[in-house]
């Protein structure tokens, strides 16, 4: 007897803060369900369109452009996007026949869903941000479930019934490393500390231009692993440096970088903060002022609330910067505090809580 295979759509990516959760989210349901198709629908020239088919996953990509930040005449040009990538993820949708579709936030998650709900399929939201992004709420009444990093996030929707806080999915691969290995790899002395630098999974200008005043004096005693974002790496990678000086564009195995990290310096994106709580880094967090809503700073606030981190503020001048470092670094006792409480947050099975649920669905769905 064949067994009728259970299709389930994913809708992600943009930036890391959506696809790596949605990422979690796959490796779990492929590891719980052994008959389970997954596809992926994101845009066609986001980091999402490199990943996914490079992990093995099924891949589609939408025609979208990013959503404008103020009304004007590329609110047109999005909006004619939006109308083409529905239609594309329309087509997409119609062939797959979905069983459920989860999207991880991001307006590229927008029309796949809308797609899939008119086309039957079950739709559930996963919410990595302490504030809730415009796509999770504008498809908070479609949704049969919605899934919460943090408590606080309950009041930004109106159906309490279909809210359930999960914590953040966390991709398996980031548990699989350690610091021996880490330290080969990256070819780093055991002796020094090791500060790593990432501006999230595309980059942040700003904090490359202030690290690019203090990192010289930062490697007199500290090793650092920089992470420019591919935008920015022409100009950073002929800096002058020595050999505790790593600057790359991306950093393709964020286990090894993590296993060695004694400081993390980084955006507040929401795979990054639950990164941090995941594997318990001391941080300081900047967060990004150009994002929706000023949702990083409110992501980095759920941590420094909590004793979890620091806070470094985007128009904080450089020296301020490395006064900070220097005083946290030099601090074994709140190097300490800062990691036992970040990993006091961490939730481990956020991504089997999800999985479960969605397979609840599915089983109901035969």
């Amino acid at each position: 007897m064949k067994v009728e295979r259970r299709k389930i759509l994913i809708a992600a990516g943009g930036t890391g803060g959506h696809l790596f959760p949605a990422i979690a989210i796959a490796e779990e349901l492929k590891s719980m369900i052994s008959n389970v198709d997954i596809m992926f629908i994101g845009t066609k020239n986001r980091m999402e369109a490199e990943i996914l088919p490079k992990s093995g996953y099924n891949f589609r990509g939408t025609s979208i452009k990013g959503l404008p930040r103020k009304i004007g005449l590329k609110t047109i040009s999005f909006l004619f996007s939006f109308l083409i990538a529905f239609f594309q993820a329309l087509k997409e949708v119609l062939k797959f026949k979905p069983n459920i579709a989860i999207g991880t936030g991001s307006y590229i998650s927008v029309p796949p869903l809308i797609a899939s709900k008119i086309t039957g399929a079950k739709v559930f939201l996963s919410e990595s941000n302490s504030l809730p992004g415009i796509a999770t709420k504008f498809l908070s009444p479609i949704a049969d479930e919605i899934y919460l990093s943090f408590e606080q996030s309950k009041k930004y929707f109106k159906d309490k019934s279909k809210l359930f806080v999960t914590g953040t999915p966390v991709r398996r691969t980031l548990f699989e490393s350690n610091r021996d290995d880490a330290i080969k790899y990256f070819n780093l002395s055991k002796e020094l500390k090791t500060i790593l630098v990432i501006g999230g999974s595309l980059g942040a200008k700003s904090i490359n231009e202030k690290l690019k005043k203090i990192y010289q004096k930062l490697s007199e005693n500290y090793q650092i692993i920089w992470q420019t974002g591919k935008q920015d790496f022409e100009q950073y990678k002929t800096l002058e440096r020595n050999e505790h000086v790593i600057i790359l564009p991306f950093i393709e195995k964020m286990d090894y970088a993590y296993s060695v990290c004694d400081l993390l310096i980084s955006r507040s994106g929401a795979s990054t903060v639950s990164e941090i709580v995941a594997q318990g880094i001391p941080s300081i967090l900047i967060p990004s002022p150009n994002v929706t809503e000023n949702h990083q700073y409110y992501n980095a606030m759920e941590l420094v609330e909590k004793g979890a981190a620091e806070i470094h503020l985007d128009n904080q001048s450089s020296e301020e910067l490395y006064n900070q470092i220097v005083r946290l670094i030099s601090d074994e006792k709140k190097l300490r505090e800062l990691s036992e409480n970040a990993k006091s947050l961490f939730k481990s099975d956020a991504a089997k809580v999800i999985a479960n649920r969605l397979k609840k669905y599915l089983d109901n769905s035969e």
